[in-house]
């Protein structure tokens, strides 16, 4: 009973866009009354009472976006990226524009943010980057930097407490706004700050989310990749365990998402894998407990994939994802035990339990749930925890072995297993796929070890 083990939030439906197609960015515009989505190739405002307006037309239709807002001379606006081309949205003269290949050094970009009424972004498949000029969406075709500190390209870009972070494939530099002008005529506005260069980079552009006071995404440098890393002052920090970097060991990671969110004071880093293993695999990050979770969705077929977020925003109080395939945006709550109507299959694994490879026998296994929070009707009337176990390594496994958590309102139900027979090697699996509150509260097993 050393720590309680809740369940993660499920998905409740509360907007269905019209594009059967991914969710690729959202954001929320300052000020909080609207937030901005891609789905597909449409570009949609929402309002707070989730109504959507669709308010553009992107040139790619497929692939994540980036999006930033800036209070400009002419309103605010929304400046969205998606690689091919730069765009923007004027809320107060709702207008949308597709820059043309005249404004600024370059056409596209990956990924864009804002600091000192400047929006900043790179230049795909180089180590410049550029912004557009003060507190407007258009830029200069003259003024950009070079972060060529080392010649690996951008990768993508962040701003820290007004300091802009270029991380790039091996190196990391970070710059400032010096508001530099020479005889009065402005030129590019940010410059090195000396003794910050870091020898790692970013193996993924979308797997950069802002956490804690800091921000965290899927590390790369000279010797290797896919360890999930935070920035700490000007020093990288590895947050990923080998568990974790052994799941992506040999496995496409550059196309790795993530986002965050904090629930009942638990912030979350959540990264996505879409081409790991057959149907990807979702990890998150508790930073209260330091430990790190699989969150994965059941499929019909018996099969679990990576979670249906690919994009998330905290929008009135409530934190939204959006679906990575069929144009749903959720609102994610603990209390609610199903993604969107479908099953949450929530597995718990104990640790080996091996004495010197002696002989074990496990006369009794009691798992402690929170008791009488089965429902009134339906599945979940008397919620059942299901038990099975490997005797070789997890290689093998036996047949389910049920038993009930217990009924609404019977708050002195226990889950016993008796009779479990013996192991050299024993691995305890439980299942919950019923839907209510499923917290493990703690286990107790009671065991003795033969002589040989």
């Amino acid at each position: 009973g050393v720590v309680a083990l809740y369940p993660t939030p499920g998905l409740v439906e509360q907007i269905q866009l019209p594009v059967t197609s991914a969710v690729r960015g959202m954001f929320v515009m300052s000020g909080g009354q609207y937030f901005v989505t891609v789905c597909g190739a449409d570009v949609f405002k929402v309002d707070a009472s989730y109504n959507y307006t669709k308010v553009g037309t992107l040139s790619t239709s497929t692939g994540y976006v980036s999006i930033s807002d800036n209070q400009t001379t002419t309103g605010l606006i929304a400046y969205i990226v998606d690689g091919t081309n730069r765009y923007y949205y004027n809320f107060d003269t709702d207008t949308f524009v597709t820059l043309p290949s005249s404004d600024g050094p370059w056409q596209g970009a990956t990924v864009v943010d804002s600091v000192d009424g400047y929006n900043i972004y790179n230049q795909p498949g180089t180590y410049n980057w550029t912004c557009t000029d003060l507190n407007l969406a258009t830029s200069s075709s003259l003024t950009y930097g070079a972060a060529n500190g080392y010649p690996d390209d951008i990768v993508s870009i962040i701003v820290d407490r007004r300091q802009v972070y270029l991380l790039k494939e091996v190196t990391t530099e970070v710059w400032a706004d010096v508001g530099t002008t020479i005889t009065g005529i402005a030129t590019f506005p940010f410059q090195r700050i000396p003794g910050t260069m870091m020898q790692s980079g970013c193996g993924a552009p979308f797997s950069v989310a802002r956490f804690a006071n800091s921000f965290a995404f899927v590390a790369k440098d000279t010797r290797g990749d896919a360890t999930i890393e935070m920035i700490d002052g000007y020093a990288y920090n590895r947050i990923s365990t080998h568990a974790v970097e052994q799941s992506l060991l040999n496995q496409r990671t550059d196309d790795a998402v993530a986002f965050t969110y904090q629930i009942e004071g638990h912030e979350m880093y959540v990264v996505t894998f879409p081409s790991v293993g057959a149907n990807g695999l979702t990890w998150v990050y508790d930073l209260a407990t330091q430990s790190w979770h699989k969150w994965l969705y059941w499929n019909d077929n018996g099969t679990y994939s990576r979670h249906r977020g690919n994009c998330a925003a905290l929008f009135q109080g409530k934190v939204l994802v959006g679906d990575y395939q069929n144009g749903k945006i959720y609102e994610l709550s603990l209390d609610q035990y199903t993604d969107d109507g479908q099953t949450i299959r929530r597995v718990r694994r104990a640790p080996h339990l091996v004495e010197d490879f002696q002989r074990q026998y496990f006369d009794e296994l009691q798992i402690q749930f929170q008791p009488g929070v089965g429902l009134n009707l339906g599945q979940g009337n008397d919620p059942q925890a299901m038990l099975r176990w490997s005797n070789d390594g997890g290689s093998t496994w036996s047949n389910e072995h049920w038993t009930s958590i217990g009924k609404q309102g019977q708050y002195t139900a226990r889950a016993l297993w008796r009779r479990l027979g013996w192991s050299r090697d024993r691995i305890f699996e439980v299942v919950i796929s019923d839907p209510i509150k499923c917290v493990i509260v703690s286990a107790e097993l009671k065991a003795s070890t033969g002589d040989n």
